[in-house]
């Protein structure tokens, strides 16, 4: 029975991944340009502040990039970012990272 409850778990959890819930790539443009470009290239052609702050564009052509290990990162502590982002805000920021991995 709990071999069978762990799949369901599974089960429901793949089904909740960001193609369920996808972000908005047009509203995380607008949070990131808001609270990420002081320190991230945000837009192709822009300037960050911080030089160790890699470009959006780099980090959505990342090897391996992952939408889903994406916003995971976003919403958990970030050691120079003097804020957080929420769920959806992270869901939207990475999906906005992602149209710029094509």
């Amino acid at each position: 029975m709990k071999r069978n409850a762990a799949g369901f778990a599974c089960l429901v959890l793949s089904l909740m991944s960001s193609s369920a819930f996808a972000g908005d790539a047009e509203s995380g443009k607008r949070v990131a340009e808001d609270r990420c470009a002081a320190c991230h290239v945000v837009v192709r052609g822009s300037r960050g502040i911080v030089a160790e702050a890699p470009p959006f564009e780099v980090i959505g052509r990342k090897f391996g990039f992952n939408e889903d290990m994406l916003v995971f990162a976003l919403v958990g502590p970030h050691a120079k970012m003097n804020f957080a982002l929420r769920g959806r805000e992270a869901d939207d920021v990475a999906a906005y990272i992602a149209t710029l991995a094509r």
